[in-house]
């Protein structure tokens, strides 16, 4: 049915003859070989497959170690041997061994209204943005670089993270990790310092979320050892990612990410509610 769509439509473009060469058609209408299409339809579709619900139809179409546990379907790609599958050329198969590595839980608890980050503590993180006014930006850096010795029972934790730009042609396994990095002050004095690898396949999100993830971790191990903490200020590149993350309600729903950042402020938040958070 597909196909014999794509061809009406080129020949409605072309005004072609029924016997008109088909593929010489589709080249003078401009449109794209409909096995292309599928598979180009697919590869933005990815990310929508990871987000579905276990048992969801879709699923049962594919390998069994992609389906989340769903009932295969007889015409499932893992009941297909390797010289069938050569042969059809599907567009799931062409791309299912490159698919995103994000992992989601649409059905999660802390993704539900009344259970979200939002829901429970409102108010309980602050952004502080940097003023678009030049006068006024001097004095906030000012203000930002003698934070650490000013506030003495403030943690200041700052993050930061390296994304390496690859040639697409090299496989991801020769490629070597992008870094995530944190440095934790207190009273004036770095007290620890950690860099970690964030994966060979990462976004600048990937990046912002883990370093900022690891951060909080490393704020709620201090404050239940007792330090004298007032106040956690968190240092990132960028503030609109981590705002994303802890909504957790924003597409696409489940992102374990998202939820795990999440979590880290709500750890803090409930375990020592006169805890301030920027």
């Amino acid at each position: 049915m597909l196909r014999l769509t794509h061809n009406q439509g080129a020949r409605w473009i072309t005004g072609a003859f029924r016997t008109s060469p088909m593929g010489a058609m589709t080249a003078v209408a401009g449109l794209m070989p409909l096995h292309l299409q599928l598979k180009k339809l697919f590869e933005r579709s990815v990310i929508r497959i990871n987000t579905l619900h276990p048992h969801h139809p879709v699923l049962s179409l594919l390998e069994r170690r992609k389906a989340k546990g769903s009932t295969l379907h007889p015409n499932a790609l893992e009941r297909k041997s390797k010289t069938i599958r050569n042969v059809i050329k599907s567009p799931l198969d062409s791309v299912i061994d490159n698919p995103s590595s994000e992992i989601f839980d649409p059905l999660s608890e802390h993704i539900k209204p009344g259970h979200r980050l939002v829901d429970r503590h409102p108010d309980k993180v602050k952004f502080v943005l940097m003023p678009k006014n030049r006068k006024d930006r001097d004095e906030y850096h000012n203000n930002l670089n003698l934070a650490p010795v000013r506030e003495p029972n403030a943690l200041h934790l700052f993050t930061a993270g390296v994304k390496h730009k690859f040639d697409p042609n090299v496989p991801i396994s020769h490629r070597t990790h992008s870094h995530i990095a944190l440095v934790t002050v207190l009273n004036g004095r770095a007290v620890t310092s950690k860099t970690r690898a964030a994966g060979r396949r990462v976004n600048e999100e990937t990046i912002v979320g883990w370093s900022t993830f690891l951060a909080l971790i490393k704020a709620h191990k201090k404050l239940q050892k007792g330090w004298p903490i007032s106040k956690v200020v968190l240092y990132t590149t960028s503030q609109l990612i981590v705002k994303n993350l802890m909504s957790t309600n924003s597409k696409p729903l489940g992102s374990q990410l998202s939820i795990a950042v999440s979590l880290a402020f709500d750890a803090i938040a409930t375990d020592f509610p006169e805890v301030d958070i920027e």
